[in-house]
């Protein structure tokens, strides 16, 4: 059995704009469309928005069309007073818009982001400082104390994604009942986000043509994929004609969803120790365990895991001895995945098996470049140890070879 596992850089290397950058940045463009006043030029909005963005250019186009066809409509209140009211021909960018107009993340992470690293675990990373810090604050208020009690830069913290919110709920902070609904107005406000991104995977990366195929993954034969992506990439560029079958552990983007079908997996990891995290479940809609159970996410690569470990048990038993079953071997390639200790639940499961073959491919700058390799041996001694990493990536029994990306 062949299994391909593939992260965000695997969309990168195919010159998407797949970072959580460009779509914040995308989000930000695209409200000015429905901001900016009825006399502002097509031009005006180019120049101020589109001429000096590093984006692809059919993403670029759709904003221009929808901001030249834009319809302005004003709505008067009783006072004289009026609100002007903007669509546009593209449905799928108005239903964008209503989730990302005053979008209580998307404000948090404008303001914040040139503080956090570019990858979208550094933005789930901060979404869990913010969420262990309401957790905290809940706590605090139970116990009767005033939340001025907590640490200044948590504090803060609550003053920046309550600031974020506009106000949306002036007595957040009253106790911690209100503060529970106030993390539950987050949650819906996430889901929210996790549609616009969804869209904009869909109707914008989705229509970028990718001109041409990745040498490293085109030579591959191989029976499944496991992506933590959105996006059918692999899919669509390398499956013709091919039996692979492919699971999305995350979730898949469809545009045929909507905010409250949509089986998009945008969350944090468990942050609380064995003696809580059965126990303490206010929060629990935040995390990814409980949104990949909740909305039904792929799971086939758990049939692929009982497969490697069962045919290895056999082989071990007695009668094996005898030849009477091929020694079962497996190949596991990674591509474009950190492996972040977020996932290390998934990737130890395939990883730490001694009937496993895994290639890992970095990406390199150029020939010389070993930067992402050295990020990738840390990552896998948080996850194994460095013991086990030692063991699998060298002498006669080794189970772990890095692979660099080939240099166009």
């Amino acid at each position: 059995m062949n299994i391909l596992i593939i992260g965000n850089g695997f969309d990168l290397a195919h010159g998407l704009p797949t970072k959580y950058g460009d779509f914040l940045d995308f989000c930000e463009r695209a409200r000015r469309i429905y901001t900016y006043p009825e006399d502002v030029s097509l031009n005006a909005y180019k120049n101020d928005n589109i001429d000096n963005w590093d984006m692809n250019d059919d993403i670029k186009n759709v904003l221009l069309e929808a901001f030249d066809k834009r319809d302005c409509k004003k709505i008067f209140n009783d006072n004289g007073i009026y609100n002007l009211k903007v669509t546009t021909s593209n449905k799928y960018l108005n239903e964008l818009y209503c989730h990302i107009c005053e979008n209580t993340w998307l404000e948090y992470f404008l303001k914040c982001r040139s503080s956090i690293g570019g990858n979208w675990i550094d933005f789930e990373a901060e979404i869990s400082k913010v969420i262990q810090v309401l957790d905290e604050a809940i706590i605090v208020k139970k116990s009767g104390k005033e939340l001025k009690e907590m640490l200044k830069e948590k504090h803060n913290i609550l003053l920046d994604i309550h600031k974020a919110s506009k106000g949306s709920m002036q007595r957040a902070f009253k106790d911690d009942t209100t503060l529970i609904d106030f993390a539950m107005f987050l949650n819906t406000e996430l889901g929210r986000l996790t549609r616009a991104l969804e869209i904009y995977i869909v109707e914008l990366i989705g229509k970028i043509p990718v001109a041409e195929k990745n040498i490293d993954i085109e030579n591959l034969n191989l029976d499944h994929v496991l992506s933590f992506n959105y996006f059918d990439t692999y899919e669509r560029i390398y499956s013709k004609g091919k039996n692979v079958e492919c699971d999305y552990i995350h979730g898949k983007a469809d545009i045929g969803k909507n905010v409250n079908t949509s089986n998009l997996v945008l969350g944090i990891d468990e942050y609380l120790d064995d003696n809580k995290k059965d126990k303490e479940l206010e929060l629990l809609s935040f995390k990814k365990f409980y949104q990949r159970i909740y909305k039904s996410t792929g799971n086939k690569y758990l049939e692929w895991v009982d497969e490697i470990k069962d045919g290895y048990a056999n082989y071990l038993k007695p009668h094996s001895l005898s030849g009477e079953i091929e020694y079962p071997g497996h190949m596991l390639y990674i591509f474009g995945h950190s492996l972040d200790i977020t996932d290390q639940d998934v990737l130890k499961m395939f990883i730490c098996n001694d009937n496993v073959q895994t290639k890992i491919f970095y990406y390199r700058k150029d020939q010389e470049d070993k930067t992402e390799l050295g990020k990738l041996i840390r990552n896998l001694i948080l996850i194994m140890g460095q013991e086990e990493l030692i063991r699998r990536t060298g002498g006669v029994h080794k189970t772990i070879a890095f692979i660099p990306q080939t240099v166009v």
